[in-house]
C-alpha cells in the first residue's frame, strides 16, 4: 500500500512541493508546515540520522498534511502509511490515556527547555506505561518536546479587553475546561487551521505559542495579546518510528536514530525560543498591543494549574486508566529536577543535546 502512495506522490511532486520517494526510503510525516518550529526539529532529526548512520537510515519529510492530518498521523503510522510521524496525543485521548496525562499537567509549564527534557525523562524512564502504550500503537518513542507557555492572541482590541465570551482555539479537553472557566467558548481546532478560522471570524482568539505570529502569519490576523501564561502543548511524540522500523534496524543504527532525535528535540526547542522572540519584535512592529491580566485572572490561573494534579489523574481514569497519579507525580519530580538543571546551565542548544543524554543514559 505505502509503494502505491508513493507511487501517487511522486506523480503530483510538483503540486505538493514534495520531492518524489523511492521504495527504499522511509516516509516521516507532519501535519504542521515546513517553517514550523516542530519542523525545523524534524528536518534536523532527519539529516542528523541519516549522517550518523551512514546513509543507511534515510527518511523523506511531508510536513503540511501531505500525507495525514494531524487527527489521522496515528493511524498511518500503525497502517504503514508512514515509517514515522508526529503525533499529537490529545487527539487520541481514547487510545492514548496514558500519556495524555501529560498534555493535561499542561500549565506546570514555565520553560520550555525544562518542560521538553522533563516530559521525555518520565516516558523513558519513569512511565513504563507510557512507552507500553506506544508499543501497543506500533510506535517506538524517541523523545518529545513542549511549546513556551502559551498566550492568547486575539483579533479585538486592546481597549475594555476581555475573554468572556470569545469565541477561543484551544487543544484538547484540559484547555477547554480552561476556557470555559473564565467565561469563554472553547474550539478545538488544530493549530495550522488557526489562521484561516480567524481571518473568516469564526473564532476570536488563538490561544497557543506567540511564536506562531510569525511560524502561522498569526500577526496578520491579531491586534491583542494577553500577557499571561495559559498551558502549552506538552506530550504526544514529535520523534518516533514504526515499531517495524525500529526492530529492523542494528543495535548501532538504533543508538544513531537516539541520539539524532535529542538533536531534534533541541533545534525544536531553540527554533521556538528564536521564533518567540522574532514574533515579539513582529508584534511591535505592527503595533500588537500587550495585555496584561487582572488580579482576579492571575488568581484562577494558579488554581487551575494545581487543579491539574488531580484533574490529571481522574480525567485519565475516565478514559481507562488508573495510574494517572503516578505519572504526575514522576512529571512533577522532573520537572523540578531539569528546572534546577536549566537554572545552573543556563545551556545553548549544543550544551542542551549534553544534558538530554542523560537522559537515555539512565535507562
Amino acid at each position: 500500500m505505502k509503494n502505491e502512495i508513493i507511487a501517487a506522490f511522486a506523480a503530483v511532486c510538483t503540486i505538493c512541493g514534495a520531492s518524489a520517494v523511492s521504495a527504499d526510503e522511509l516516509v516521516y510525516g507532519s501535519y504542521l508546515a515546513p517553517t514550523h518550529s516542530s519542523s525545523k526539529g524534524i528536518t534536523h532529526f532527519i539529516d542528523r540520522a541519516r549522517e550518523l548512520s551512514g546513509g543507511e537510515i534515510n527518511f523523506e519529510f511531508f510536513p503540511s498534511g501531505a500525507i495525514a492530518s494531524g487527527k489521522t498521523t496515528l493511524s498511518a503510522i500503525s497502517d504503514g502509511l508512514m515509517d514515522g510521524g508526529m503525533i499529537v496525543n490529545i487527539y487520541f485521548p481514547s487510545e492514548m490515556p496514558v500519556n495524555t496525562v501529560l498534555s493535561d499537567m499542561s500549565f506546570w509549564d514555565k520553560d520550555n527547555r525544562v518542560i521538553s527534557a522533563a516530559i521525555t525523562d518520565t516516558i523513558v524512564n519513569d512511565c513504563e506505561d507510557c512507552l507500553n502504550e506506544f508499543d501497543q500503537l506500533g510506535v517506538h518513542f524517541l523523545a518529545t518536546y513542549g511549546t513556551p507557555p502559551y498566550q492568547a492572541m486575539c483579533s479585538s482590541d486592546a481597549e475594555n479587553f476581555t475573554l468572556q465570551g470569545k469565541r477561543v482555539r484551544v487543544a484538547g479537553e484540559d484547555m477547554g475546561r480552561w476556557a470555559q472557566s473564565i467565561g469563554a467558548i472553547p474550539v478545538n481546532i488544530p493549530n495550522n487551521e488557526s489562521y484561516e478560522a480567524m481571518e473568516r471570524n469564526q473564532i476570536d482568539c488563538v490561544i497557543g505559542a506567540v511564536a506562531w505570529l510569525k511560524g502561522l502569519s498569526l500577526s496578520e490576523v491579531t491586534n491583542t495579546i494577553l500577557e499571561l501564561p495559559m498551558g502549552s502543548f506538552q506530550g504526544g511524540s514529535l520523534l518516533n518510528v514504526s515499531n517495524n522500523v525500529w526492530e529492523g534496524l542494528s543495535p548501532e543504527n538504533q543508538s544513531a536514530l537516539e541520539q539524532s532525535a535529542l538533536e531534534g528535540v533541541a533545534r525544536t526547542v531553540y527554533a521556538y525560543i528564536q521564533q518567540e522572540e522574532d514574533a515579539r519584535e513582529i508584534a511591535a512592529e505592527k503595533g500588537i498591543a500587550s495585555v496584561q491580566p487582572d488580579e482576579a485572572l492571575i488568581a484562577k490561573r494558579q488554581v487551575f494549574q494545581e487543579l491539574q494534579v488531580t484533574q490529571a489523574a481522574e480525567t485519565a481514569a475516565s478514559r481507562g486508566y488508573d495510574g494517572g497519579a503516578n505519572v504526575v507525580q514522576a512529571l512533577i519530580a522532573n520537572i523540578e529536577k531539569w528546572e534546577e538543571i536549566i537554572a545552573r546551565e543556563d545551556p545553548d542548544e549544543g550544551r542542551y543535546v549534553e544534558l538530554l543524554r542523560n537522559v537515555w543514559a539512565d535507562k
